[in-house]
């Protein structure tokens, strides 16, 4: 009855209610990145299918031969747009078409690459729907977007994304004035799409029975039923430090386990772990107790390993709900936390709820990571948690510890410790937040190129400990950075920021005359540059010549991370300017107080 009357709020029948949420749960939010300008976007696309119809995306790692491309990418760094738009499929390590792939094949129009993205991803052709209304900027479209959906989105990357996909397919236009407005073809467009209301979004939380979700497979039922025969069980739940290379961790992970999948020998798994994502052997060492506590691998031998039965059944079935089940029958606080979150949850609030399961606010933070890439959780706004409705069906299936201590009310503020400690949380989660995002978007926060990245720099870097500041402008370098040494002298450092919507930073973005300059003038003892990642060989080998650091904002945010959860020196944390080793000497730094702190723990919980 209460359904009813919402629908009739919104004057809404219920079939169209139904039909609207099935087209809205079916996509998803982020269109994936391709890489490269856009000028070349539907060309790439289109070249990459011909290849994977002639067979030649065998290795994931190989670079295809594509004309007209500057810097081509890996078939693996492709194949996530390729499939994230569902043009194709992998077939242990090799790519095909699907039956999307195949029809784009056979008619490689940017008509028919807008229907599978609009068929894909939400808000796609919404916004499209706000364009032929008027014409708008970028700014002005997001506005409208974000009040009809109820979005609280943090900058215009996501707005643009869609746009920029808009213009590419021929669907929008510029018409000066930074407005933008439809084409024919974008009208035309509209007469065929299907488009969700916003009443039919504000109505989603009210009607979740038309969700439906695999029963999981015996080998995973066995855990959970364990669960619920023997509630003492749930004491056994481990709290491991978690540690998975990012982004995707969960597809990682079902790749290792994959490997894994017969008995296997712990060098030539490390191997793996290490070519498969470029790691050094320290973060591969430090993932291997996660895997075993998480109950995705077992030592059947001396360093002989296995994927366990439960790990086996996930492979098979494919299904990230399964890869949840495994770990929160293994691990704290994984199905409570969705519970926690939902209503509407400050993170800070939620990490102050793990602590009731042992957790501190990274184990908390890695394990909502998982949440949200599999969909349970959501992302409302900034620094915001919330329960998905698939996560709310969900958790209804999984035995739950009640935590072990009182429960601590969120915005209950008793006394100043979990006062800092909020701040604390909050203020790592800002800065981390902020400089992920800005390192894929040169104009984050509505600034000028680069500027929100800069100050997201500094901020980090201040977070630490260091006295940090961004000068940016023409003639001088982005960020200063100044700590003591041992010897209470100061040392300074000079970062040049590279945003860039590519995700990747090429030599080509370097001025080492620039750099050079600029270090002279600030009287530097270092030089890094920081990105969200680097491609090619040149830049590494002009670094490692000249005494240039790479640092990638992930590493930079782990950094942080474990500055805060270890108490990392600052003459440590600073290790990460010295070349050519810096970088993995402060890993096995953090990897070795991680151990030392686990075994604090243990220890502790013995006594």
């Amino acid at each position: 009855m209460k359904q009813q009357e919402e629908n009739n709020k919104f004057n809404m029948n219920p079939a169209d209610v139904q039909k609207q949420m099935s087209e809205w749960r079916k996509k998803a939010w982020s269109i994936p990145d391709i890489r490269g300008g856009k000028q070349v976007w539907f060309m790439l696309v289109k070249k990459l299918i011909e290849l994977i119809n002639d067979e030649q995306a065998y290795d994931l790692n190989l670079i295809p031969d594509i004309q007209g491309i500057t810097l081509p990418q890996s078939w693996r760094t492709y194949a996530t747009f390729l499939k994230g738009v569902g043009l194709v499929n992998n077939q242990a390590g090799r790519l095909t078409l699907a039956n999307a792939g195949v029809k784009f094949l056979n008619e490689p129009t940017k008509r028919n690459l807008a229907d599978q993205i609009h068929d894909r991803f939400r808000l796609f052709g919404e916004v499209l729907a706000i364009l032929e209304t008027e014409p708008a900027t970028v700014e002005e479209t997001d506005k409208q977007l974000c009040d009809s959906y109820g979005l609280n989105w943090s900058n215009l990357s996501k707005i643009r994304k869609r746009m920029d996909w808009l213009e590419v397919l021929g669907l929008i236009q510029a018409i000066g004035n930074h407005k933008w407005e439809v084409t024919d073809s974008g009208r035309e467009a509209l007469k065929d799409w299907y488009l969700i209301k916003p009443e039919a979004v504000k109505l989603m939380d009210t009607n979740p029975s038309d969700i439906e979700i695999d029963d999981p497979p015996e080998e995973i039922a066995i855990l959970l039923q364990r669960l619920v025969d023997s509630p003492e069980m749930h004491k056994k739940r481990c709290t491991y430090n978690i540690w998975v290379p990012s982004p995707n961790r969960i597809e990682k992970l079902r790749r290792i386990i994959q490997f894994a999948s017969s008995r296997i020998e712990r060098a030539d798994l490390f191997g793996f772990i290490q070519k498969e994502f470029t790691l050094r052997i320290s973060s591969v060492e430090s993932m291997l107790p996660f895997l075993k506590a998480s109950g995705l691998l077992e030592e059947v031998g001396r360093n002989i390993y296995v994927a366990t039965p439960a790990a086996k059944a996930w492979l098979k079935t494919g299904n990230d709900l399964d890869f949840i089940r495994i770990l929160h029958a293994n691990m704290q606080f994984v199905g409570e936390m969705i519970k926690v979150a939902e209503k509407d949850i400050v993170r800070s609030d939620l990490y102050a709820q793990a602590k009731r399961y042992g957790l501190n606010a990274e184990k908390a933070r890695w394990i909502a990571g998982f949440l949200v890439e599999a969909g349970l959780l959501e992302e409302p706004q900034y620094l915001h948690l919330k329960a998905t409705c698939t996560g709310k069906y969900f958790v209804v299936g999984l035995p739950l510890s009640e935590g072990n201590v009182e429960v601590i009310e969120p915005n209950d503020d008793p006394n100043k410790s979990r006062t800092l400690e909020k701040a604390v949380c909050s203020r790592l989660e800002m800065v981390c937040y902020r400089l992920h995002n800005a390192s894929t978007d040169p104009s984050a926060e509505g600034k000028g190129a680069g500027v929100a990245f800069e100050e997201a720099i500094a901020d980090i870097f201040s977070f630490m400990g260091f006295k940090a500041e961004r000068i940016g402008g023409s003639g001088n370098t982005d960020v200063v950075v100044r700590w003591k040494d041992e010897e209470n002298k100061y040392v300074v450092a000079i970062i040049d920021g590279k945003s860039k919507s590519s995700g990747h930073v090429s030599h080509n973005d370097i001025s080492e005359i620039a750099i050079d300059t600029h270090k002279e003038k600030n009287n530097a003892d270092y030089v890094a540059i920081v990105g969200a990642g680097f491609s090619g060989g040149t830049i590494r080998d002009h670094a490692k010549k000249k005494g240039f650091s790479l640092i990638t904002a992930e590493q930079l945010i782990e950094i942080a991370s474990a500055s805060e959860a270890l108490g990392l020196s600052l003459q440590e944390i600073a290790l990460a300017f010295q070349m050519p080793n810096g970088l993995s000497q402060l890993e096995d730094i953090i990897s070795t107080k991680k151990e030392n702190w686990i075994l604090y723990q243990n220890a502790f919980r013995s006594f």
